[in-house]
């Protein structure tokens, strides 16, 4: 097969690596030289939270429904890099994903097929698995995706607790997914939860705070609270226009609050 294909299929990459080390660039050096230097990487984000599983599967989840099938993402969160936890590609709904075996996938829903990557090969760094073992492999599927045939399916991934809202009397109970770069608040509720519940109230562990339901941000201008609405990640948001919701409320990604109702 022709390495330097005249159609280039899309890399994306996600991380919790950040930008003030070489290491994004010289996961993306691995890609480039491997399928060809005009071969398409795009940045998800490097700004997952540091060894938060939970939130890389977050962007992973938000992310990949938008990205083209057929494409590659490199998910590389792995506070147990170097350990015995394998190394996967994934297909779900016609995109690639490859990743640690360590619950990155967890919020895919729906039916995947999984594979095992092959054992890194003699002088790969054990810190560095994203570069020296799933890069290549990212890189690989972008070429050729025939190569999951060569490859084992991998029967029983691990995966984490999705976080669920849970009900209660007038009251749901949520976890915080994601903080976004305007300090709106992601929670784990999705439509599918609310079923008619209608909040006036969140209470978080610095107390609480009127809420008001709203369909877009600046529509709750002026009030002294929050807004509750669905955002565009398909989960509801707790915002403060104009603020940061995050700041006034205290509330950081993984943390519990509660909305009650009348």
């Amino acid at each position: 097969m022709n390495r330097r294909q005249a159609v280039k299929t899309p890399l994306f990459l996600l991380s919790d690596f950040g930008y003030s080390d070489g290491y994004v660039a010289q996961m993306k050096a691995v890609i480039l030289s491997f399928s060809g230097y005009d071969t398409p990487v795009i940045d998800i984000t490097h700004s997952v939270l540091p060894g938060n599983i939970l939130h890389g599967a977050y962007h992973l989840r938000s992310t990949l429904p938008r990205l083209p099938e057929g494409s590659v993402t490199l998910a590389v969160v792995d506070p147990g890099v170097g350990s015995s936890r394998f190394g996967l590609a994934a297909l779900w709904r016609g995109r690639f994903v490859v990743a640690p075996d360590n619950g990155l996938i967890s919020m895919l829903s729906g039916s995947m097929k999984i594979w095992k990557l092959p054992d890194p090969e003699p002088g790969s760094a054990p810190t560095f698995h994203g570069r020296d073992v799933f890069a290549p492999a990212a890189a690989r599927l972008a070429l050729d995706p025939g190569w999951t045939a060569f490859l084992t399916p991998l029967e029983h991934p691990v995966l984490l607790e999705e976080p669920r809202a849970v009900p209660g009397e007038s009251s749901l109970t949520t976890v915080v997914l994601h903080v976004d770069n305007f300090g709106n608040c992601v929670t784990s509720i999705t439509e599918d939860d609310l079923n008619g519940f209608v909040p006036s109230e969140v209470i978080t562990d610095s107390g609480s705070t009127s809420v008001v339901p709203v369909n877009y941000y600046s529509q709750g201008a002026g009030s002294h609270g929050a807004v509750f609405l669905r955002g565009s990640q398909g989960f509801y948001e707790i915002a403060v226009p104009g603020a940061s919701a995050a700041e006034k409320l205290g509330l950081n990604p993984g943390d519990t609050v509660s909305l009650h109702g009348n």
